[in-house]
C-alpha cells in the first residue's frame, strides 16, 4: 500500500512539473534573446569608454600645451622686467631712482603674475575623465 501511494505521489510531482514547463515556454524565448541584446549594450559601453579616453588624452594634452604656452610667456615677461631693472640700476645715481626702478621692478612682476594666473583661469577647470559603466546588480526578490 505504501508503494502504490509513492508511485502515485511521484506521477503527481511529475505531471505538475511537466505541465508547468509547458505553460511558460516563452520564459525560455526571452532569456535568450535578452541576451545578445545586453552583449550588444556592453560592446557599445566598451567602445564608448575607448572613445572617451581617447577624447580626454586628446584635451588634457591640449590643455598641458596651452598651459606651457602660459608658463613660457610667463618666464620671457620676468626675464625682460630682471634685464630692464638690473640696466636701469646700473645706471641709477641716487637712492630715489634705484627704489623708483624697484618699484616698477615689483610692479611688472606683479602684473606678470595676475596675467598668467588669469589665462590660467581661462582654461577652465580640468577636463572629466570617462567612467567606465558599471554591470546592473539584479536584485532578485521573493515573490509573495
Amino acid at each position: 500500500m505504501a508503494t502504490s501511494a509513492r508511485r502515485i505521489g511521484i506521477s503527481t510531482v511529475i505531471t505538475t512539473a511537466l505541465i508547468l514547463s509547458s505553460v511558460n515556454p516563452t520564459m525560455a524565448d526571452d532569456d535568450s534573446k535578452s541576451k545578445p541584446e545586453t552583449k550588444m549594450k556592453i560592446q557599445n559601453k566598451k567602445v564608448k569608454l575607448k572613445f572617451g579616453i581617447e577624447e580626454y588624452k586628446a584635451a588634457m594634452e591640449t590643455r598641458d600645451e596651452a598651459r606651457e604656452k602660459i608658463n613660457e610667456t610667463f618666464k620671457k615677461a620676468i626675464k625682460k622686467a630682471t634685464r630692464d631693472a638690473n640696466e636701469a640700476l646700473a645706471n641709477a645715481l641716487t637712492p630715489e631712482e634705484r627704489m623708483i626702478i624697484m618699484n616698477n621692478f615689483k610692479n611688472a612682476r606683479r602684473a606678470a603674475v595676475a596675467l598668467r594666473n588669469s589665462a590660467l583661469q581661462a582654461l577652465g577647470s580640468l577636463p572629466a575623465p570617462p567612467v567606465e559603466a558599471k554591470k546592473d546588480k539584479k536584485r532578485r526578490t521573493l515573490a509573495p
